[in-house]
């Protein structure tokens, strides 16, 4: 049995341990994979994992990212090139356990970061790099709301494949209210990559689009909805709004502002999204219902990173350790719960048939998770310790371990 630790890619054909998160909890079990899922019988041979008492979790989905925009302009108006931020970007996703991440990119009027040129900059980056990312990259699509010149856009990145969850947002009212601080007017200003005097200018043109807003984003949701696109609408600020998404296909509430537009959510069987970072810290930083709160209430499916990547690994454990909910509860809010709010019915559990996204996690010091091993679609993307490394066909208790588990069948 030999030791490996490195970080490039290692096709596996299992792993084995004591304390893996299947179906029916937490136990000893080995998993077998096969064609870069898990199979429902292990190999007959090759490299597999002995991660001993490392906790071996389904890889995180994270639905809504855009912590990716501090590594494009990591200072207001100093820029970088795309594909240098997603290699860093995609590195910072595998040291913290996330296997797939849906980054949020914004289409606005505001122009700039939230612009046509950075999104365009964005697909072409991910189509250049997705041979060697580690990560599943996908687009989370979030669509300012009074953006009627981008409508035509988005519908033909829709139909061309590119987004893989649309959002509809409508920031525009927020700022409006905050134009006369002059603080809050330099940073979008900074962000839209204008003066302050211009920035005004482009969220007035756009404020006279009220009257066709509804039916322009009737018009995108009903495309994503044909495209067979999960559509979410974000910050809904009351049960009213909720209610009209909802007619309309979509399906995830995300970010509700109120407990009551969370509730109704839940209710007619919407998927409720709350910030991960909102747990870590307590409290959301814009006045939003607790995270926290919300999970104990049961009126929380699912935990985004939004803008930490460190974030659904870390309010997982939290939340086990404020005894609000056990470890497999929890940790169906930032795997199991985010891939079928995202329609990726492939992901999520580590059952036969499911890819084998994992992850390997030393929890010896409480309140701090550290993701030791990162495994994507079967193979060893990133490691920081000595992996012990043996021969499927050298474990002669492959039936006991199978028994201990128990079934994995979804």
């Amino acid at each position: 049995m030999q030791p490996i630790s490195q970080t490039t890619s290692t096709p596996l054909s299992g792993i084995t341990g004591r304390r893996i998160l299947g179906a029916d909890g937490i136990g000893r079990a080995t998993l077998g994979f096969q064609g870069g899922n898990v199979s429902r019988q292990p190999a007959s041979s090759g490299p597999c994992i002995d991660a001993g008492d490392l906790l071996v979790l389904p890889g995180i989905v994270d639905i809504h990212g855009d912590a990716f925009e501090r590594s494009v302009m990591p200072r207001p108006g100093v820029s970088f090139p795309y594909g240098a931020a997603l290699l860093d970007v995609d590195r910072q996703l595998l040291a913290h356990g996330i296997t797939t991440e849906f980054h949020g990119v914004t289409l606005s009027w505001e122009g700039g970061l939230r612009g046509e040129a950075y999104a365009l900059r964005m697909f072409e980056a991910l189509a250049q790099l997705r041979p060697v990312l580690g990560a599943s990259h996908k687009v989370h699509l979030r669509f300012e709301a009074y953006h009627l010149a981008g409508v035509e856009l988005a519908l033909s990145w829709m139909g061309d494949g590119r987004v893989g969850l649309l959002a509809i947002n409508d920031h525009l009212p927020t700022m409006a209210r905050r134009m006369g601080d002059e603080r809050k007017l330099v940073q979008y200003a900074e962000r839209a990559e204008c003066d302050t005097e211009t920035f005004r200018n482009r969220l007035r043109v756009a404020s006279r689009n009220a009257q066709e807003v509804p039916a322009a984003m009737s018009r995108l949701i009903a495309a994503a909805r044909a495209a067979n696109l999960p559509v979410a609408s974000h910050d809904d600020p009351d049960v009213a709004t909720r209610q009209h998404y909802h007619r309309q296909g979509c399906t995830i509430a995300e970010f509700p502002l109120t407990v009551e537009a969370a509730t109704l959510a839940r209710q007619i069987g919407d998927d409720t999204v709350f910030g991960a970072p909102n747990v870590l810290r307590g409290m959301s930083h814009t006045g939003a219902p607790n995270a926290t709160e919300m999970v104990a209430a049961g009126l929380c499916t699912v935990l985004a990173s939004d803008y930490y990547y460190p974030a659904p690994l870390q309010a997982a454990f939290k939340l086990v350790q404020l005894g609000v909910c056990a470890l497999p509860d929890a940790w169906h809010l930032v795997s199991r719960n985010p891939a079928r709010a995202a329609g990726l019915r492939d992901r999520g559990v580590l059952a036969p048939g499911m890819r084998a996204d994992a992850i390997l996690v030393d929890d010896s010091q409480p309140g701090l998770p550290r993701v030791c091993a990162t495994i994507v679609n079967g193979e060893l993307r990133h490691a920081t310790v000595a992996l012990p490394m043996t021969d499927l066909a050298d474990l002669t208790d492959l039936t006991d371990l199978a028994d201990d588990r128990g079934s994995l069948a979804a």
